[in-house]
């Protein structure tokens, strides 16, 4: 890639034009920079510099370096990662004609580092660094919440990542909560990034994004099997993991590159992360359980079922007894005791509430809705994902790995105040407006 790179420097007589495809003029003779300044740091050219200047000349190759290494991912971003086979990645836009929307995406190697993609999303696709990572985990079936909780669910979510300057991040496919959040989301009208993360060997017509190399494809919409399921066309962006598996076998491959991907900004760059947890099965513990270990906060909606509710009744509880049947909003019961009173399941319910009991209790923010109708929860759903971060901030959770951080340690988010302030102003917006809707009541 270097030798490329110097050859169409040399080319254009070092200056590469506006209308080249490389990029534009200053980023030409970076190639050759990084290499003709270290020979200056040789013993022989440094040995009779005083100390200050040889450490100038040092933090200049540094600093050449990085811009160098951002202008490479910049102009050839998709060529630096693959796919599993070693084939170039795929890259482009994706369109979705029945909703009238427009993607981008990248099918990458599942043996990709967190590292390259983090590179590879803010320098080639342009997406800034986010203040907050709003992960969403859960039920990968179809559900619906219960009437009151969906609307405080799609008022508060888009509030928060609005107000927080946040990357939402999911499964990308057009089923369960993936489509739940995606779709709340995008009905507000707030644009913010909605990052996908999809196993490639189980995405429906994937065919139609293979040697695309930055045009166009269309996908139209297709019906969920086991063995595949269409994108959701309310993401902005999707991150197609190619394990080389197909089918059945392709699904859960994301999940390693996703975890480390959403770690990296959490301990690297210093960025919050908060997973939001909206029903689920016995995989679902695992994710929360890791999360849980990190010390990031959790925000459980506690009446969607699946493996919040069991979570929500485990920690309230007396352990193993506690948990018992759920009935959804249309009278579905779901027995909790049978689907997550295995060996596994129950060790890592046990795990998560000693992390929550440690923490104090403010690891896990629990949302519900109480057998009168009524929101539990004493702030809106912004508020709680939001406050859920600052909870422990404030009580100085975390260290300077990059968890939450209190105010006299490094590794402190800096712009946290800021999305604090948006919020309060946001909240206060959507309280006039609920004082003057008929569900305010409701709503608490």
């Amino acid at each position: 890639r270097d030798n490329g790179w110097n050859k169409a420097a040399r080319a254009s007589g070092g200056v590469m034009r506006s209308t080249d495809r490389i990029g534009a003029g200053p980023y030409a003779r970076l190639a050759e920079t990084p290499r003709r300044k270290a020979g200056a740091l040789s013993y022989a050219n440094t040995k009779n510099l005083p100390e200050a200047e040889i450490h100038r000349r040092a933090a200049q190759l540094i600093q050449d370096r990085f811009v160098h290494a951002d202008a490479v991912m910049r102009c050839f971003g998709p060529a630096i990662l693959c796919r599993s086979g070693g084939d170039p990645s795929d890259f482009g836009d994706v369109n979705f004609p029945e909703l009238n929307t427009q993607s981008k995406f990248l099918v990458l190697a599942d043996t990709s580092t967190p590292q390259q993609v983090s590179r590879f999303v803010e320098k080639f696709w342009g997406l800034e660094k986010p203040e907050i990572i709003i992960s969403v985990t859960g039920s990968a079936l179809d559900f619906e919440l219960h009437p009151i909780l969906q609307r405080a669910f799609d008022k508060g979510l888009t509030a928060a990542a609005s107000a927080a300057n946040a990357w939402v991040i999911t499964g990308g496919t057009d089923t369960g909560v993936m489509k739940l959040v995606a779709s709340s989301l995008s009905s507000s009208g707030v644009s913010m990034p909605i990052l996908g993360f999809s196993p490639f060997g189980a995405i429906n017509e994937r065919e139609k994004l293979e040697r695309v190399y930055g045009g166009a494809s269309t996908m139209v919409s297709t019906k969920a099997t086991k063995d595949g399921a269409p994108l959701n066309a309310h993401h902005t962006h999707f991150l197609l993991v190619d394990s080389g598996k197909h089918g059945v076998k392709a699904w859960g491959t994301e999940i390693n590159l996703r975890v480390a991907f959403e770690s990296f900004y959490l301990e690297r760059k210093s960025v919050p992360m908060v997973l939001l947890v909206v029903q689920g099965g016995p995989g679902t513990l695992a994710t929360v359980l890791e999360t849980a270990k990190k010390g990031s906060p959790i925000v459980v909606v506690a009446d969607s079922g699946g493996a919040a509710t069991a979570i929500k009744q485990y920690i309230e509880g007396d352990g193993e007894g506690s948990l018992s049947n759920w009935t959804s909003p249309h009278g579905k019961v779901e027995d909790l005791a049978v689907k997550f009173g295995t060996e596994k399941p129950l060790g890592q319910l046990r795990e998560i509430r000693k992390c929550n009991e440690e923490s104090g209790g403010k690891l896990i923010t629990l949302f519900q809705v109480n057998n009168d109708g009524v929101l539990e929860a004493t702030e809106d759903m912004s508020n709680v994902l939001l406050q859920a971060i600052v909870r422990l901030w404030v009580a100085g959770g975390g260290d300077s790995a990059g968890r939450i951080t209190p105010p006299d340690r490094p590794g402190t988010p800096s712009s946290l105040a800021q999305p604090a302030l948006a919020l309060r102003e946001s909240n206060a917006s959507l309280s006039s407006q609920s004082m003057a809707s008929p569900e305010s009541s409701a709503l608490g």
